[in-house]
C-alpha cells in the first residue's frame, strides 16, 4: 500500500513525519563520550591528545620509514549512529621501508646544492678582491697646474741687471 501524498506537493506524508522526528529528536551523545585508544599501525605511533568525539589526530611513521603514498596519517573519533558509542575511524596509513639509495639521493642532492653555494660564494669574493686590487693599483689623478696660476717672472738680460757695466 502506497502512503499517503500531500494534496499539491507529491512529497509522501510518512516521510515528511520521520524527516520531523528526526529534526525534533536528533541522535544525542552521552555527554563525557570519548574514544578508546586507537588501533595500531605497523611501524608508525600515534600521541593521542584528545579522546572526545570529533578530534582528529595523527600517526607519525617510525625512524627509517616512510607515509606510503596514497595513504593517509589522520583518524578521527566519531559515533557509531546504530550503537552510539565512540571509535576511531579505520587509518588508511602504511608506513614503508625508506630505501637506502633513496637516503643517499638525498646526500648527493644535499651536498650538491652545498658545492653550489660554496663555489658561487667563492666567486663573489674572487670578483669583491680583484675589483678592490684593481682600484688600488690605478694611480690617483693628478692635478695639474693651469699656467695661470703659475706666476710668470719676466727675465732682463744681464746687462740691465748689472749696474757696473
Amino acid at each position: 500500500m502506497a502512503s499517503p501524498q500531500l494534496r499539491g506537493c507529491g512529497v509522501h506524508a510518512l516521510q515528511v513525519l520521520l524527516l520531523l522526528l528526526l529534526l525534533l529528536f536528533p541522535l544525542r551523545v552521552t555527554p563525557g563520550t570519548t574514544c578508546p585508544t586507537p588501533i595500531s599501525v605497523e611501524h608508525a605511533n600515534i600521541r593521542v591528545k584528545n579522546y572526545s568525539v570529533n578530534s582528529r589526530e595523527r600517526y607519525v611513521c617510525n625512524f627509517g620509514f616512510k607515509r606510503k603514498a596514497g595513504t593517509s596519517t589522520l583518524t578521527e573519533c566519531v559515533i557509531n549512529k546504530n550503537t552510539n558509542s565512540a571509535h576511531w575511524t579505520t587509518p588508511t596509513l602504511k608506513c614503508i621501508k625508506i630505501s637506502p639509495s633513496s637516503s643517499k639521493m638525498t646526500k648527493v642532492a644535499i651536498s650538491t646544492s652545498v658545492l653550489v653555494l660554496l663555489v658561487g660564494a667563492g666567486v663573489v669574493v674572487f670578483l669583491a678582491w680583484y675589483i678592490r686590487s684593481r682600484q688600488a693599483s690605478q694611480p690617483r689623478g693628478v692635478e695639474m697646474e693651469t699656467m695661470e696660476a703659475v706666476p710668470m717672472s719676466v727675465r732682463t738680460s744681464s746687462t740691465e741687471d748689472d749696474p757696473g757695466t
